[in-house]
């Protein structure tokens, strides 16, 4: 007799597959990339859908507290899930219902609407800090939380441009998590996210963080490890780390200290994947 499936869709040889920690992606830009790239720290949709893909079943709800343009929601509607996101910057909220206006999922692909029929991007986006949101919501209705956290902490990212994105992260709020003074506080503010995601999550489902590594005054900071370790305080077991890095977008490697010392291209992202067990 065929074992059941308790927690998604997939075949066996899949679930498999999906267990190696190194993630290599080859995600091309796609129909939404020209809109979705003003944003500067966004991921593809493709990838989004397959974590989805893994940890959800059809129909079930996802939650993305730190949704951006809306890579997460997108990739719900690409792998037939529903999904709800909070974002705090409202540019980011008005290209993410542009993108709802103008595209549509047609055989597992995003398409403009007008070539075609297909299902919309049906997921809500509300403006407004995530915590706050949260607290609306019901406990135990969400299936799982997959996010990409703004962990920069005062970082400036130069956008395809050259110029550096200084609206990226709400410069002129402190509610935003990226505008915290240090990456202490950065880990606070992780604690009490985990806290209210834990009351949001059914028992024995997944809370999925993208969070990628730094380097700071001349010292790595394994700085995946370290949310980690937060969120396991307020009671999430880490079941395990995905290393991702997406081949076809991957910055060119930079000459850091060359001749002079050993200093990281850092190309990859951890996927925390973090359970709540009771």
């Amino acid at each position: 007799m065929k074992k059941a499936n308790l927690l998604n869709d997939l075949s066996g040889s899949q679930w498999l597959y999906w267990t190696d920690t190194l993630y290599l992606t080859n995600f091309p830009p796609d129909a939404t990339h020209h809109l979705r790239k003003k944003h500067g720290a966004m991921k593809p949709p493709e990838l989004m859908a397959e974590i989805i893909s893994f940890f959800t079943k059809k129909n079930e709800l996802v939650l993305d507290p730190f949704a951006g343009v809306g890579g997460t929601l997108i990739g719900a509607a690409l792998a037939g899930r529903r999904g709800i996101g909070f974002e705090l910057n409202p540019r980011w909220v008005e290209i993410y219902r542009q993108i709802q206006n103008e595209y549509i999922v047609h055989n597992g692909v995003i398409i403009p609407k007008e070539q075609g029929r297909g299902q919309p991007i049906a997921a809500p986006l509300y403006q407004g800090h995530c915590l706050a949101l949260m607290k609306q919501l019901e406990a135990g209705s969400v299936d799982a939380v997959i996010t990409d956290p703004p962990y920069g902490c005062q970082h400036r990212v130069t956008g395809f441009s050259g110029e550096t994105n200084f609206n990226m992260f709400n410069p002129d709020t402190p509610l935003d998590f990226a505008n915290v003074p240090d990456f202490a506080a950065f880990l606070g503010l992780m604690e009490e996210f985990g806290r209210e995601a834990w009351r949001l999550l059914k028992a024995k489902r997944y809370l999925i963080m993208i969070v990628g590594d730094r380097y700071v005054d001349g010292e790595f900071l394994p700085l995946g490890f370290l949310v980690a370790e937060r969120l396991r305080q307020v009671g999430f077991k880490l079941k395990g780390i995905r290393l991702w890095s997406n081949k076809a977008t991957q910055r060119p490697l930079r000459p850091y200290a060359v001749y002079t010392s050993f200093v990281p291209n850092i190309t990859h992202q951890n996927i925390l994947i973090l359970k709540k067990d009771a």
